[in-house]
């Protein structure tokens, strides 16, 4: 098979794209039709799980079934067209969702824990809780940090340099 990539200890990658792999929505969830050597096979609800989440959000993202079993591997969102891109996207950005923090209000640290007061890009203030907040900010490139909350949740600054500066001073001690 053509889309079929086998490495030196026999792993078999299948590679999705349009001449192989459609996607719907069932039932809420993203579904997948797959055909392989003419034979159709349906997954009704697909997990998509980025390889490389800072770095190429849209290129190697693995697809696993139901039972977490990786049925093959989109290298590039782009091999698809139109309206199968817009849904792989949208259930990317639903699972990796981050609000992106304008700006630092305040961090207070207490206890092994800090607790921040922020505004979003969206006009948005909300307030959150990191435990071992060193180990929990995440410098995705030069200029940009993930952090995430004692519930998993992840939140975005894009850029450190575009911070006011009382919210460059509120987070310069982690840095």
């Amino acid at each position: 098979m053509e889309n079929e990539i086998m490495n030196e200890k026999s792993a078999r990658i299948v590679r999705l794209d349009k001449s192989n792999a459609r996607f719907e929505e069932k039932n809420g969830f993203l579904a997948l039709i797959f055909t392989e050597n003419g034979e159709e096979q349906r997954f009704d609800r697909i997990f998509l799980h980025r390889a490389f989440p800072y770095e190429l959000p849209y290129k190697f993202i693995s697809v696993l079934g139901e039972e977490k079993k990786e049925i093959g591997i989109i290298f590039d969102v782009d091999d698809f067209e139109g309206e199968a891109v817009a849904k792989i996207k949208e259930e990317i950005e639903r699972k990796y969702y981050s609000p992106i923090i304008k700006e630092i209000k305040s961090v207070k640290e207490r206890y092994g824990f800090s607790y921040w007061k922020v505004s979003l890009v969206d006009g948005r203030e909300l307030s959150f809780t990191m435990q071992d907040t060193f180990k929990n900010i995440l410098h995705t490139s030069d200029d940009s940090l993930m952090l995430q909350d004692v519930d998993g949740n992840r939140f975005t600054i894009a850029s450190i340099a575009a911070l006011n500066s009382k919210s460059y001073r509120k987070i310069e001690l982690y840095l």
